[in-house]
């Protein structure tokens, strides 16, 4: 008898899938991932791209170390709390509830989108570093935005496939997010 046993997919690589086709992640895998680390990928995403942002600073003389290192600590909070509130948001107002999606399913599917801004936060960061580069706007906020796909899929899942409403809400929230990294940018000055 032939068998062949499935073997299991690692997280990882479903992080990495979320990049090339979140739908399909959203819709198979999400089961799979649990939300802590989800939470560590985005938190990940958010510290690389605000110590980009306080390197970026420094560079300018605008702040000094220890307030470099406290954009970087907020950007650890804003990658792990607020993309979960975001999250919670957005379940909340597309009644996902309704349709069996948990809370922390919104909040994985939401934290695990920003796989593609942990890419371009480590790649911003390498440039940074190696050749003196302001990279936050450019490495971070681009990585910022291709998480907005993935989130978009989320949110038509969330919502029963309403594609208007899908677009409307990521717009909302893509926002949101950058509008808090412009505020909490201004509080490192």
């Amino acid at each position: 008898m032939n068998t062949i046993a499935q073997t299991a997919q690692p997280r990882w690589k479903i992080a990495l899938n979320m990049m090339t086709n979140p739908g399909e992640v959203v819709k198979t895998q999400m089961h799979k991932v649990p939300w802590p680390f989800s939470l560590l990928i985005s938190g990940l995403s958010f510290t690389l791209f605000f110590l980009q942002t306080g390197l970026d600073m420094l560079r300018t003389g605008q702040i000094g170390i220890s307030t470099v290192i406290l954009i970087t600590m907020l950007g650890l909070f804003y990658g792990t709390a607020g993309v979960a509130l975001i999250a919670v948001m957005a379940w909340a107002i597309s009644q996902a509830g309704e349709r069996s999606y948990t809370i922390d399913w919104a909040v994985s599917s939401f934290a695990l989108g920003y796989s593609p801004s942990f890419i371009y936060a480590m790649m911003g960061l390498i440039f940074s570093v190696t050749l003196g580069w302001k990279t936050a706007v450019a490495f971070g906020v681009t990585g910022v935005l291709w998480a907005l796909r993935p989130s978009m899929y989320t949110i038509r899942q969330m919502s029963g496939d309403r594609v208007a409403f899908s677009i409307a809400l990521t717009t909302l929230c893509g926002a949101i997010i950058l509008a808090g990294w412009a505020l909490l940018g201004r509080f490192g000055m």
